[in-house]
């Protein structure tokens, strides 16, 4: 997929989650971090040349330690639900990675170097929210995520879910513990034939504006 249907797929998104009843609409800044996941990381055999260098067995381990992101959030709600709202946010991520590599002589440890690398991801994140009771809230959605910058070799598109669980005081400030599950590899599908991701983090979202 290249750059131009991956920014439409971005596109169509955002439209598709407009809601045409919308009565509310609240933008802000959106503000987040927390700790990275790495899951199923598979060790892809079948490229001699990279699991052995010289008379040295080779070992990678890579670590997703934790993320940060950037990003503008338009808050919509409906017209005919006054629990339900939506949330789409445009994201600037940077995620980092801890990359370890081992050589191995006889079976036994000889040298290890240890790097870390910085991904930087821009996503387009639409999400249905349910009012609970008084600030609380939950909520779904998927969020599009185009690697621009990676420093890995892995895939450059992925589509993680989403699940948070949010509270908002008095539309002044609101914040969110968030979920993010992705499927594909991001990694580096050189070493890993297989493998994903996730974020679990906190998000600040800052109203600047209100319109009825």
């Amino acid at each position: 997929m290249n750059t131009s249907k991956k920014l439409g797929c971005l596109i169509l998104t955002f439209l598709f989650i407009l809601p045409a009843n919308a009565q509310k609409l609240q933008t802000g800044l959106l503000v987040g971090g927390g700790l990275g996941f790495e899951h199923n990381l598979t060790p892809d055999l079948s490229h001699s040349d990279i699991w052995q260098e010289k008379e040295y067995m080779l070992e990678y381990k890579y670590e997703y330690q934790f993320g940060a992101s950037l990003g503008y959030r338009f808050r919509i709600e409906n017209g005919k639900n006054n629990r339900l709202f939506y949330d789409i946010d445009l994201l600037l991520d940077a995620k980092v990675f801890k990359n370890t590599k081992s050589y191995y002589l006889d079976h036994e440890i000889a040298s290890r170097v240890t790097a870390h690398d910085a991904n930087l991801a821009f996503s387009l994140s639409p999400s249905v929210n349910y009012k609970l009771i008084k600030g609380l809230y939950a909520g779904i959605g998927i969020e599009p995520t185009w690697y621009m910058v990676p420093t890995t070799d892995g895939k450059k598109f992925d589509i993680p879910l989403i699940w948070k669980v949010g509270y908002n005081i008095n539309n002044r400030i609101d914040f969110a513990i968030n979920y993010r599950l992705g499927f594909i590899n991001v990694v580096d599908d050189r070493i890993y034939k297989k493998g994903h991701i996730s974020d679990l983090n906190l998000s600040i979202f800052i109203p600047f504006t209100l319109r009825k």
